[in-house]
């Protein structure tokens, strides 16, 4: 039995640390003597200097000293803005995601218009792992600022991450609404699609995809992956081999072109193309176990045995790679060794491992 992952692969872009300065105040690298600063009109030139300490240790990324500098400005100025972006930027360095939030939540109190704000806030929840909320603070960013385009594709990508298929599909809706040649959003529009089982309406997304961006190597991986969905092995085949041709070193295009090659009984292709996966990535499981899939096809029992094992070694819990060889330790008559394996992938979720441990032959060995 074939094992290969759906790719449906969606870009996360970071915004990274950087101190947002204000043009009007700031002083580049704080080295302007006090007459500068007065003609600047500052009322208190003690702020700007504390201000500007803590721009040069957050973009030094001394986090905790531009929190303690940043923190000194907003005790003498409450109501300096920039001064609370910046912090929330060093809170986020230090992974202190309840601070940097609530810096973040402080500059959208004082400066409604701030839609980069509600953007890192987006970013801060989605690197924790909280894509509903991350989703709702690209959505404030992306109705502050409607032009915008990246607001509303990583809304679409914290909600396709939250399994809220539907409402990712408006959310990228918008953002090719408002950037039309957007590659990277008709590609995971399509890939939304694919999941609520839409697939002739993700071929034509990742169609599109390719038309912007003719470069754009995974748009080919998952439209060959559609393509295996409707069971039209061919294309499959043909848009897995387009992935490969524009990324000579990926992987999983050739995993995944396997599997459509073992579909249409091309063994010997199909092995090709799981060992060329494994020499790019030798860590990659998946490939282990199609490789015992086509050895089995092959009759090569003590081989697939082997790639089962590697498989298994890799990944403990890798119910199909037990199911596989429980197969092939059966066709070398170790009927022992076979109910233990599918007893364990039974016990992993296969259903279909369970008449075979219902079989008289492992009853036998209960």
């Amino acid at each position: 039995m074939l094992k290969f992952p759906v790719i449906l692969l969606l870009l996360c872009i970071s915004a990274g640390v950087f101190a947002q300065t204000d043009t009007s105040k700031t002083l580049q690298g704080g080295g302007v003597d006090q007459r500068i600063l007065d003609s600047l009109g500052l009322v208190n030139p003690e702020l700007q200097k504390k201000y500007n300490e803590g721009v040069r240790a957050l973009t030094s990324n001394n986090y905790m000293e531009a929190v303690q500098r940043f923190t000194e400005v907003t005790l003498m100025e409450p109501s300096y803005v920039t001064a609370y972006y910046n912090r929330g930027m060093a809170f986020k360095g230090l992974a202190k995601t309840t601070e940097a939030i609530a810096d973040f939540n402080k500059v959208l109190e004082l400066d409604p218009s701030n839609h980069t704000a509600a953007y890192i806030k987006g970013e801060i929840y989605n690197e924790s792992g909280d894509y509903e909320e991350a989703a709702k603070a690209f959505q404030q960013a992306s109705e502050i600022n409607r032009t915008d385009e990246k607001y509303a594709y990583f809304q679409g990508v914290a909600l396709f991450q939250s399994e809220k298929y539907e409402e990712a599909i408006k959310a990228f809706d918008e953002a090719i609404r408002r950037k039309p040649d957007y590659a990277y959003a008709y590609n995971d529009r399509g890939s939304a699609k694919v999941q609520i089982e839409n697939y002739d309406a993700a071929i034509l997304d990742y169609n599109m995809a390719i038309k912007y961006d003719a470069n754009l190597h995974f748009a080919y991986n998952n439209l060959g992956s559609a393509y295996r969905k409707k069971e039209d092995w061919v294309n499959a085949e043909k848009y897995y081999t387009e992935a490969i041709k524009r990324k000579p070193d990926y992987y999983i295009a050739y995993n995944n072109r396997g599997s459509a090659r073992f579909a249409q009984g091309k063994y010997a292709d199909a092995l090709a193309d799981f060992s060329k996966a494994i020499q790019l990535n030798p860590d990659y499981a998946f490939a282990y176990n199609n490789q015992a899939s086509v050895y089995i096809k092959m009759e090569k029992f003590e081989e697939a045995v082997k790639a089962c094992d590697k498989a298994i070694s890799l990944n403990g819990e890798y119910t199909e790679a037990y199911f596989n060889r429980g197969i092939a330790k059966e066709m070398l008559k170790d009927v022992t060794g076979a109910c233990a394996d599918w007893q364990d992938a039974f016990i992993l979720g296969s259903e279909n491992a369970e008449q075979y441990i219902n079989s008289p032959a492992c009853a036998g060995n209960n």
